[in-house]
């Protein structure tokens, strides 16, 4: 028997584009050149992993191990991605030469990161990893997507997958606030998390609630109706629902709270941080307000995101892994996004 050889046409690959996952909409960027998005770390084995996360994200990429100059920021990157020893030479750039968002990757303790953050409005995520250690992919690929094709990904299942277990609620009033709360601890014992872990996850949604039922709310004249008495009982109107969601992927942890206001400011997220974290790295919760309500946050997830529309939503996330020995997490670099719609 003779086999007959056929010859092959080569086929060509179509250029397909991402998606919106929620809309299905192909976002405005995406449509034209692929973005480019800029690495500038020293670490080959870290430059390796992002190469293939940045493929994933479908962005033009380069790579360089020296600090960010003028040369070659001049190429007006849409992101860029940064060792935090790199921050001081990247502030020397201008905003008119280089416009596009920063994202700092940090191995340290935070020092005055969060005061240049503040000062710098081109700065609004960094990306916390223990020195050494991989970087959590999902979290670079998320971030990039986000920056760079403009994505709106909103709750827990961009971060947990379609197949992650999530519970939604509304929260009409004080009583569910404080239903939930204790309904929080059963959830992550069932799931086997560690009582450290319940405890934290119960006094953290306890913090996001009583934000989104007591101080978020605001009426046609702009003031706080709830705000001046936290400990009244408050019964919401369907407008002023905030919505609370928890989910798990079996790895991760994540809770969500998000109410249709969008008064939160970056200047409250990385001011707060920086008030509360200005002696050495260390948490100073003596100031009270903002910053005390930012330490909540920041010490009981490794990484959280805020999303804000203006008067429209506010929507804060905190996640965290675990997998993470406790010993390990309380000196662990944490992450914090801050994105504005």
């Amino acid at each position: 028997m003779v086999l007959e050889m056929v010859q092959l046409s080569p086929v060509k690959i179509p250029n397909v584009r991402i998606r919106n996952p929620d809309t299905n909409e192909v976002p405005k960027m995406a449509q034209e050149n692929q973005p480019k998005v800029f690495l500038f770390h020293p670490d080959k084995l870290l430059q390796k992993k992002l190469e293939k996360i940045f493929f994933a994200s479908e962005v033009e990429f380069q790579v360089f191990d020296n600090p960010p100059s003028l040369e070659i920021l001049k190429k007006d990157p849409a992101v860029v991605f940064i060792d935090r020893k790199f921050l001081k030479a990247y502030l020397t750039i201008p905003k008119t030469i280089c416009p596009g968002q920063c994202v700092l990757i940090n191995s340290d303790e935070p020092g005055d990161m969060f005061e240049h953050m503040l000062k710098e409005p081109r700065l609004n995520h960094v990306i916390g990893r223990k020195e050494g250690e991989p970087i959590r992919s999902w979290e670079i690929l998320y971030t990039t997507r986000r920056l760079a094709y403009e994505y709106k990904a909103y709750g827990l299942k961009n971060l947990l997958g379609w197949a992650g277990r999530i519970h939604d609620a509304w929260i009409m009033g004080t009583e569910d606030l404080h239903n939930i709360v204790q309904w929080v601890p059963s959830f992550c014992e069932a799931m086997g998390a560690p009582p450290k872990v319940r405890e934290a996850f119960a006094e953290l949604t306890h913090e996001l609630l009583m934000n989104a039922v007591y101080d978020a709310v605001m009426d046609d004249e702009g003031n706080h109706p709830y705000a001046h008495d936290r400990k009244a009982s408050v019964k919401l109107k369907e407008s002023e629902y905030p919505l609370f969601s928890i989910g798990t992927d079996g790895e991760m942890l994540a809770v969500a709270v998000r109410d249709p206001f969008g008064g939160l400011r970056r200047k409250h997220v990385f001011g707060g941080l920086s008030r509360a974290l200005q002696n050495q790295g260390q948490i100073d919760a003596s100031g009270g307000g903002a910053g005390l309500g930012m330490m909540y946050i920041y010490q009981h997830g490794i990484g959280s995101i805020f999303t804000v529309k203006n008067e429209k939503m506010t929507e804060v996330i905190v996640y965290y892994d675990l997998s993470v020995n406790r010993r390990d997490f309380a000196v662990l670099p944490k992450s914090v996004h801050f994105y504005l719609e």
